[in-house]
């Protein structure tokens, strides 16, 4: 019974990475997070193949420990890294670093190919008390291509919380609805991918046919969801490229040399224009505007309106546009009272009503249903 729940289990995941890898890399449209975890989820379908082939019945011996099934993985890992890397620094994985950040995993490889083929000896592993009674050349590169995979699993959870604050920092400076763009999908990514990795290590290891069948039914439902997610979220505006290096980019600003006094009248002055033009044109109605809408009116640079948000309205761009919409929010209600809170989001141009619920809540103190009964 728990070989064919199994089987289906296995047949689940490789067709769901397979398919879902297939639409991923058709719905990319030049976006390179959305390749490289399109290739990532094939990758993954193909060292499930591996690990069936090499272990498919419950009731037999697991092999531990298998080459094939630790370079796949191994790969598999790494390319989910660069997945991540691409969302915390659009464009830089060029073609010369992606090769370079994979190089230890080909290195890797293809060392235990060479030895493979020049005759070494290759040994069958039943347990990882039986990995560790003899340390050989060929226990060694195993051990090395798993110490490769730990180091790619770690990457990104370090790059995450190093550099999820900046992130998110940017894109509530560049976008009205953040949490469309991402906001809080790199944590919630870094929780996907180790729970992934957990039971990637336990499937590894693991000869207890209940555990292993459970494994594979969690593997399923976090790749579903981590599929699902990726596949609709929106790609981070790309005004912003990492293609030169790894650190943030830094604009000119022609406004610097003007002295304080100088720069305080004209933060106010385009602030009153900003608000003149918010309140005549109403931007805030589109659900996607972005700080790179407004240059197209004010022909000054994104920092320094950046600057201008901050320092003279106290306020990131996503809360000063948040402002807005919760207004009109507020005097959709007071005109039409029988209209649903959900329409009043999307007319006030709030991409969801959670969305809209949040702001609310934040710039008024109570949630929108309590207005709209008071």
């Amino acid at each position: 019974m728990l070989d064919k729940i199994q089987f289906l289990l296995s047949m689940q995941i490789i067709s769901l990475c397979i398919l879902g890898g297939i639409m991923m890399l058709l719905r990319s449209f030049g976006n390179r997070a959305r390749l490289i975890l399109g290739w990532s989820m094939i990758m993954w379908a193909l060292m499930a193949i591996i690990r069936n082939v090499v272990n498919f019945y419950l009731h037999e011996a697991k092999e531990a420990f298998h080459p094939d099934v630790l370079i796949a993985s191994c790969f598999v890992v790494a390319c989910l890294a660069a997945y991540v890397i691409e969302k915390l620094r659009p464009g830089y994985l060029t073609f010369k670093r992606f090769s370079l950040f994979l190089s230890p995993v080909l290195v890797g490889g293809l060392s235990y190919l060479v030895y493979r083929l020049s005759g070494g000896e290759i040994h069958v592993y039943y347990s990882m008390r039986d990995v560790f009674e003899i340390l050989n050349l060929d226990v060694a590169l195993r051990l090395l291509v798993f110490v490769l995979t730990i180091f790619y699993m770690a990457l990104p959870v370090y790059l995450v919380v190093k550099y999820g604050k900046e992130y998110t920092e940017y894109l509530s400076e560049n976008v009205s609805d953040p949490e469309n763009y991402d906001l809080v999908w790199i944590k919630r990514t870094m929780t996907v991918l180790s729970i992934l990795y957990v039971f990637y290590l336990v499937l590894l290891f693991t000869d207890i046919p209940l555990l292993y069948v459970t494994d594979k039914a969690v593997l399923f439902v976090v790749w579903f969801y981590f599929f699902y997610k990726a596949l609709f979220l929106k790609n981070i505006p790309l005004d912003r490229t990492y293609k030169n290096g790894w650190n943030s980019p830094t604009e000119e600003n022609d406004e610097e040399s003007e002295d304080d006094e100088q720069q305080g009248l004209l933060f106010q002055r385009y602030a009153e224009e900003v608000n003149t033009w918010f309140e005549r044109e109403k931007p805030y109605l589109r659900d996607d505007l972005r700080l790179t809408d407004l240059q197209r009116v004010f022909p000054i640079s994104r920092s320094y309106l950046s600057q201008l948000l901050n320092k003279e309205l106290g306020m990131s761009f996503s809360d000063y546009v948040n402002q807005f919409r919760v207004e009109e929010g507020k005097r959709l209600m007071d005109a039409e009272p029988l209209a649903s809170i959900q329409e009043v989001a999307e007319r006030s141009g709030f991409h969801s009503i959670s969305t809209f619920r949040r702001a609310f809540t934040k710039h008024t103190g109570i949630i929108p249903s309590e207005y709209k009964r008071n």
